[in-house]
């Protein structure tokens, strides 16, 4: 893959969108062997904790913020371009934090083609949206309760510079089909996998539905930072909302 990853780029010091790079998730689905066929909801869950833009008035402000792109869109952005996007906007003066977030969101939905959100946090809801995965809201209904799977070591591999990532794993299956052992090979078999974060729970997904053939199933991968990021991708079988839940270890 060209471009910045795994690429020495001076960090601009103007506002600088053209560093965005996309990532086209058609590549990596076509790699998975057996597409699902049940996957209708997902989002990705973009932390990050080193936001920093200028005001008319002279104020530096700081910030987090949890930025969330739909699974359906045609493209995800390059994790380093967005860093180096982000880094750019240091120096950049707006008339109010308002005005930041709607630039943010502007330039990552024309990147990716969807429409993509950026929610500030303060480090009071930061603190609020952090928790231990017990604390996680199971995926269940009444008609199809859920059991639960979690994983504290999950590995899969960056495709581009080889070097591991490491996630927690939340896999809600229907209790009916729920199988410990196969939901563990299905984890393992992908240890060695190189991909990114996105197409790894896809991935993931894809295999379980295969292999245990459930009525309802959720996969999130609570992925660790990186440089300031880090990203969570959620999948599901049934429509939910996006949330901004985070690990205290990520």
């Amino acid at each position: 893959m060209a471009g910045v990853l795994g690429s020495v780029v001076a960090a601009p010091e103007i506002y600088a969108p053209e560093v965005l790079e996309a990532i086209d998730r058609g590549r990596g689905r076509s790699q998975i062997a057996q597409p699902s066929t049940k996957l209708t909801s997902g989002y990705d869950v973009w932390h990050c904790y080193e936001l920093s833009w200028l005001l008319n008035s002279g104020e530096v402000r700081y910030a987090t913020g949890a930025l969330i792109i739909p699974a359906s869109s045609p493209n995800t952005v390059e994790s380093k371009s967005l860093k180096l996007y982000l880094n750019s906007l240091n120096a950049h003066t707006f008339a109010t934090d308002t005005d930041a977030v709607v630039c943010i969101e502007r330039d990552l939905s024309a990147l990716t083609e969807a429409s993509v959100k950026l929610e500030l946090q303060t480090f009071e809801a930061l603190q609020k949206s952090s928790c231990l995965i017990e604390a996680v809201e199971p995926f269940s209904s009444a008609d199809q309760p859920t059991k639960r799977f979690t994983s504290l070591g999950f590995r899969s591999l960056c495709p581009v510079t080889s070097q591991p990532d490491w996630a927690t794993l939340m896999i809600d299956v229907c209790e009916a089909q729920f199988d410990a052992v196969v939901i563990g090979r299905c984890i393992e078999s992908l240890r060695n996998h190189q991909g990114f974060h996105e197409q790894c729970v896809e991935d993931l997904y894809s295999r379980l539905e295969s292999a245990l053939k459930p009525d309802s199933l959720q996969v999130v991968g609570f992925f660790q930072r990186r440089g300031g990021i880090d990203i969570s991708p959620w999948r599901s079988s049934i429509q939910t909302s996006p949330s901004v839940t985070r690990l205290f270890e990520q």
